[in-house]
């Protein structure tokens, strides 16, 4: 239903209407009045803490309430006034397909193309078992532009459909490289649990033991959750220029000492882009996924799933070998593959809505034509919608 962004800056807006309420719990509660979310919310915490919870409750629901619970919320506190809410609820509010088994799902929060990496599903699944106590860091790792970072998508979505797990993530991009040290990371990472973090412990001269007190701070903060294990999931911290002494000493220490004790029992670490042989852990405290390159069948599954998505029968084979040709073979291939299988996804919800009081023009015809020639840029999103307007106009 939520990219994880999408979910994170609902949340945002939302705090801040609930700021002006006397009571935001009361507030929150009102129209739900008579469902469990009424009585599942949190009864204390921050207006944040409130927020957060409402958003995961709704999100948890899904379609089952109509309407949505979700839509309820968003509507009572008229969240679309937001510009970019109203465009995220665009999308959103069109449930997908069924699905036997939404775990296995190629098209994550409604509007994510997620090629391959059965593998990884596999990990989570271990990863969210008592079974893994034993063995709690994950090492996610491929060649250069393979989709690594593809990755957190499936975690987000894994983690929205187990109410038993709370991914806190963090990312390292070049634009903000050596200002992410330790602390602002384990602040970060705190916050995301909605924790305060005004007792985080204060610098030591030792900059190596002050990262290992860091780490324990985290984990201890993680083991409090109450009812969920505790998911760090950390993007492109290998060691590089980039990277803070501190930083790469707190990743050290996070990785060992959440091999202990209850830390073992309630946190998880998956490390995405990182090199395994930096772990300092016995080598069976971690297991790791290397990415094997995506192939004509795993691209297929995707498109099938999409293509049920019409109005109209499409032969997925067709809209297969459409997508594939002219595909890059170098580090852009997986970036074009996954700008392509979007397109494919705006396509159909769109035309859909264009085509339904037009039972005659053939659907395959029309999504073919609109998928022609768009670019392999970013301004292939745009393209594509004003090639569908057009489309609009000359059918009205």
């Amino acid at each position: 239903m939520f990219s994880e962004n999408d979910k994170m800056y609902i949340i945002d807006v939302l705090a801040k209407r609930l700021g002006t309420e006397g009571s935001p719990r009361a507030a929150i509660a009102g129209p739900f009045g008579g469902t469990t979310l009424a009585t599942d919310l949190i009864t204390e915490g921050s207006v944040y803490r409130i927020a957060m919870d409402a958003v995961r409750l709704c999100i948890l629901d899904g379609f089952n309430n109509t309407p949505t619970w979700m839509e309820t919320l968003i509507t009572a506190f008229q969240l679309t006034l937001d510009d970019k809410i109203k465009e995220i609820w665009e999308y959103a509010r069109i449930p997908p397909p069924p699905t036997a088994n939404p775990y296995i799902q190629t098209v994550l929060n409604n509007t994510i193309p997620f090629v391959n990496r059965t593998l990884l599903r596999n990990h989570l699944d271990r990863l969210s078992q008592p079974m893994a106590n034993t063995q709690p860091i994950l090492v996610v790792n491929g060649g250069d532009k393979s989709g690594k970072s593809y990755s957190t998508n499936y975690i987000d979505h894994f983690s929205n459909l187990k109410n038993t797990v709370l991914a806190c993530s963090a990312k390292l991009d070049k634009e903000i490289g050596l200002d992410l040290t330790a602390e602002k990371l384990a602040k970060d990472l705190v916050s995301q649990m909605a924790m305060s973090t005004s007792d985080i412990p204060g610098p030591e001269e030792n900059m190596r033991a002050y990262a290992e007190t860091l780490a324990n701070w985290v984990l201890n903060k993680g083991s409090q959750i109450t009812g969920m294990n505790c998911w760090f999931v950390l993007d492109n911290f290998k060691k590089s220029p980039f990277l803070h002494p501190s930083t790469d000493y707190f990743i050290t220490a996070l990785s060992y000492k959440i091999t202990l004790g209850m830390f073992q029992k309630r946190c998880r670490l998956i490390l995405i882009g990182f090199d395994r042989a930096m772990l300092t852990v016995e080598p069976g405290k971690a297991d790791e996924e290397i990415i094997r390159q995506c192939n004509r069948n795993d691209v297929e599954v995707v498109v099938k799933e999409i293509c049920q998505r019409a109005i109209r029968t499409i032969d997925a084979r067709i809209i297969t070998d459409f997508l594939l040709n002219g595909l890059p073979t170098n580090d852009t291939k997986m970036a074009v593959l996954n700008g392509r299988l979007r397109s494919l996804l705006q396509a159909i919800n769109r035309l859909n809505e264009i085509l339904a009081p037009h039972p005659g023009p053939d659907y395959a015809t029309f999504l073919l034509e609109m998928l022609k020639d768009l670019p392999d840029t970013d301004e292939r999103k745009a393209e594509l919608e004003e090639k569908l307007q057009d489309l609009n106009d000359s059918l009205s």
